[in-house]
């Protein structure tokens, strides 16, 4: 996804904010799920936009070693998804709420933990002095959009559902890293918001 008019530094941003404000976010909630949210974080250097994933530390509870946004469990505290995907982005990430230029809302998504994840897509400066928790990050991944998008990235898994039927669903292999559950099927619709600004002529100027 080479840079264009389109995708530029500061036309994607709005382009995804007005596609993503004006959506209702569907849902896919089963009883007894756990609200949690998470930040989908986006930046911009070298050229070439990227999104920000980390690696889950092997003394987590839940999802160990896997690839993953920063996110967690909605706390009482929080005032509501927003909050709570900045709140534990600024935990586990050191990215500062106040230095995320909030976009807007994605689909939630079921995982196979019970938690019904409320995905947030927002934008973070660059350079950015990221500080990651090292009891729950055990890593930071920048993975350029333009190399998820390539069809070559795309896997698919095949889960067994409690009813007997088989969901398939996407998976992304980025370098030595397989983004896969949850985490994928969150990239895969902004990839594919990504994807159709992508393919807007251009208009000039708003890069």
């Amino acid at each position: 996804m080479p840079t264009s008019a389109a995708t530029g530094p500061k036309a994607l941003p709005e382009a995804l904010r007005e596609i993503l404000t004006r959506r209702q976010p569907a849902n896919e909630t089963r009883d007894g799920a756990s609200p949690a949210a998470v930040l989908v974080p986006l930046q911009h250097h070298d050229g070439r936009w990227h999104v920000i994933l980390n690696v889950r530390s092997k003394t987590v509870g839940e999802h160990r070693g896997e690839v993953a946004f920063p996110g967690g469990r909605l706390e009482p505290a929080d005032a509501g998804m927003v909050a709570c995907a900045l709140r534990e982005t600024w935990e586990e990430m050191g990215i500062r709420p106040q230095d995320v230029d909030v976009l807007g809302p994605l689909d939630a998504v079921m995982t196979r933990t019970n938690y019904l994840v409320w995905p947030t897509v927002g934008v973070v400066p660059h350079p950015y002095a990221f500080a990651p928790n090292a009891r729950e990050v055990a890593a930071v991944i920048e993975a350029p959009v333009d190399e998820l998008l390539d069809p070559a990235a795309a896997r698919h898994e095949a889960r067994v559902m409690p009813d007997g039927t088989v969901r398939k669903r996407v998976a992304y292999v980025y370098g030595e890293h397989l983004i896969f559950g949850a985490t994928a099927w969150i990239l895969e619709q902004l990839l594919v918001f990504i994807g159709g600004i992508s393919q807007s002529p251009d208009t000039g100027g708003a890069a």
